[in-house]
């Protein structure tokens, strides 16, 4: 089994917490909105048997601080390119989980040469729609009820992000708790929502779209049939816009693939990388 280090770096000005295993080409696992490296906890080690794998806590999230930023999905992809050319120092594989994928579809086609290969999971900017609670929460007077959370909490948002809940571990919950209870972090987290979506869902989905349609590197579309966070109907709208994109979608699994499907998606990842 891998050794999994952790460490802090500096990149494009943001102290950053990321881990590293294995070796290999180099493959960057990034988080969507309020999450962190936590969210692959169950596939670094495992693909780290075929690759050099970097798992990151984007600026604001995990355990990298937050600064003051809008933290919009384009700062993300200038965000992540940096941590290509800064820490991988050559052309990467990147996996990117909601609105990690979009992050990493925006890399991909604005410095293609960065990027080696594309796995989009649960991904946002193939439409508007996204869940009703994320939407709320962009209202200026809910704020409050996220700044001081519980684990209660933690297990309630983690329980609508699967198709079963009974998955949902004590260690997860706990490890996620940490998280949020990060100083900064669930500023940060409503600031990202507020830049990226509104009440009537995600913002320059359009313009987001046909900069996807633009990737000419291997891609490869995987989603939940069950996914209420962002619906499974875009998975079909990718794979139409996004030339010579292999698709796959997971049988009773809701928006966390990674975590939910775990030894299937990282064998499909696996595979992808060749």
């Amino acid at each position: 089994m891998a050794v999994i280090e952790e460490r802090y770096e500096t990149i494009a000005g943001y102290r950053t917490h990321y881990v590293v295993a294995g070796s290999g080409p180099p493959l960057v696992l990034v988080h969507g909105v309020g999450g962190s490296l936590v969210s692959y906890q169950r596939n670094i080690a495992e693909l780290a048997a075929v690759a050099r794998v970097y798992a990151l806590d984007l600026p604001g999230h995990g355990h990298s601080p937050a600064p003051e930023a809008e933290y919009r999905a384009e700062e993300g992809a200038a965000f992540v390119s940096a941590f290509i050319q800064d820490v991988c120092g050559e052309p990467a594989a990147l996996v990117g989980l909601s609105a990690g994928g979009l992050m990493c579809a925006l890399a991909a086609a604005e410095q293609p040469e960065l990027v080696t290969r594309l796995v989009l999971v649960s991904s946002a900017g193939f439409g508007r729609r996204v869940s009703w609670p994320l939407r709320v929460l962009t209202l200026p007077f809910v704020g409050r009820f996220v700044e001081t959370p519980t684990p209660a909490q933690v297990r309630a948002a983690l329980a609508r992000q699967v198709y079963d809940p009974a998955t949902i571990t004590p260690e997860l919950v706990e490890a996620v708790y940490d998280v949020w209870r990060q100083p900064g972090n669930r500023r940060a987290f409503l600031c990202s929502l507020r830049s990226n979506l509104s009440l009537l869902g995600v913002r320059r989905w359009r313009r987001h779209l046909r900069t996807a349609s633009k990737l000419a590197m291997p891609v490869l579309i995987i989603w939940g049939q069950n996914d209420t966070t962002i619906p499974v109907r875009y998975a079909y709208r990718a794979v139409k816009k996004v030339a010579g994109a292999r698709l796959h979608i997971f049988d009773r699994c809701g928006h966390m693939p990674p975590f939910e499907q775990a030894a299937e998606f990282n064998r499909l990842v696996v595979e992808f990388l060749g």
